[in-house]
């Protein structure tokens, strides 16, 4: 019974230990920025210009995803739904408050934190890629798991395809599609010239949080491909939105975050191993700027697939060995 016990025990410890955060890094607690408000318990909205607003979920530990309401005189533009579902909440509550105009949906990507309600959103526009195009049936796409990095996956209903450089006119107002692959294969960036802004997704944001090699997704060298091509195409009178953490992140940034991002291809990094929420993960940290990989697996969908498997087989461990213990008293 005492080895039971201590089985028990250590299963739950490492489901803890697990489940938590990383100590490595002291726990950043985010004020709000400058002109942001909370719009209920859950989101926080703030005015980037008169015509775009940042919502935000400060809440979900290190997500903070952050979208965009980016309106024109006819249209508005939603650019990702955040993680609200497993909060138990919907971006679109907020959205209504905001905006009497049609609203339109595109996402930076597909990752499950970016895709809240997708399946109960009206007028999804995609980027015209051949491959979705290819799965899609009477206007209903079947995300992959892999694209959604979760078990189940939803349908989108697309209700319009953009191609990529397409300009959309959202009525006296320009955005400008770009596929700005590294991150995943459909990473989507926006433009709008009138403002001088670019809203990036996760393919670069605020590196008060983490940005994270999933190795299934993630390409350092088509990152730094996209990196240079922005750089080289916009400057430093340009503001990059990303799809966490604060907005407004400067074009200095960006191009600290392609130096960062050739020391991390160039293994030119030092690395400490951590333990997260994903178990243990690489972590490579300078000047400010953090990347983080699994540590075994090969991928952070592959190392998580492993939690789970070792945690069942010590769960069924601990059973076997409760049941062998019942059946021993009961013949005693």
């Amino acid at each position: 019974m005492k080895n039971t016990l201590k089985i028990i025990a250590i299963f739950f410890a490492s489901i803890f230990v697990l489940t938590s955060c990383s100590e490595s890094k002291e726990k950043f607690v985010y004020p709000l920025w400058e002109g942001a408000e909370w719009a209920d318990d859950y989101y926080i909205v703030g005015k980037l210009d008169e015509q775009t607003y940042a919502i935000s979920e400060p809440t979900t530990e290190w997500y903070y995803n952050t979208s965009y309401l980016i309106l024109g005189k006819e249209k508005a533009l939603l650019f990702d739904t955040g993680y609200g579902t497993s909060a138990g909440k919907n971006i679109m509550s907020i959205v209504k408050k905001m905006t009497d105009l049609q609203v339109v949906t595109m996402f930076s990507h597909y990752h499950f934190d970016h895709i809240a309600n997708v399946e109960n959103q009206k007028s999804v526009w995609l980027i015209d890629l051949p491959y979705l195009r290819e799965r899609t049936t009477d206007n209903q796409l079947k995300l992959t798991s892999k694209e959604t990095m979760q078990f189940s996956s939803p349908t989108v209903t697309v209700s319009k395809w953009i191609k990529p450089n397409e300009v959309i006119d959202l009525g006296e107002r320009k955005i400008q599609v770009l596929n700005i692959t590294g991150h995943t294969t459909e990473s989507t960036v926006l433009v709008d010239e009138k403002y001088k802004q670019l809203f990036t997704g996760d393919f670069f944001y605020d590196p008060l949080l983490d940005y994270v090699d999933l190795a299934d997704d993630t390409d350092v060298n088509l990152l730094i491909n996209s990196a240079k091509k922005l750089i080289t195409n916009y400057d430093e009178t340009y503001i990059f939105n990303g799809a966490h953490g604060f907005p407004k992140q400067s074009y200095a940034t960006l191009k600290k975050y392609l130096d960062f991002l050739r020391l991390y291809k160039n293994k030119s990094l030092d690395c400490e191993i951590n333990l997260t929420s994903m178990g243990f993960q690489s972590v490579y940290e300078k000047d400010g700027m953090r990347i983080t990989t699994s540590t075994y697996g090969g991928s952070m969908s592959n190392q998580f697939l492993i939690n789970v498997v070792v945690s069942l087989i010590v769960l069924i461990l601990i059973v076997v060995s409760i049941v062998k213990k019942i059946k021993k008293r009961r013949k005693h």
